[in-house]
């Protein structure tokens, strides 16, 4: 487990060493979710998958674009949290 102290930056900012991210399986640019546990926060790095749009029906695109837009938040958003409740729940 590798402690860290946040910086006070403005915004949150958490520095790993090269050694580091090496032990983390990491490399500068990775994105992560942050949560937050009694412990301290523990970041979850991102996986990337590539999805085919080009394949799918007129009607999930509209779903997927209405949904984009009552949110105020992208498509990749919508997508990703369909994802990320699907895998919840199975």
């Amino acid at each position: 487990m590798i402690k860290k102290i946040i910086e006070p930056t403005g915004d949150v900012c958490v520095r790993f060493t090269d050694d580091e991210l090496e032990q983390l399986g990491m490399k500068q640019g990775d994105k992560f979710s942050v949560e937050e546990t009694d412990e301290g926060i523990v970041l979850k790095k991102f996986a990337t998958i590539e999805l085919d749009m080009a394949e799918w029906e007129r009607e999930i695109l509209e779903y997927l674009i209405a949904q984009s837009c009552d949110k105020d938040v992208s498509v990749n958003e919508v997508i990703s949290e369909m994802i990320d409740s699907f895998c919840k729940n199975n």
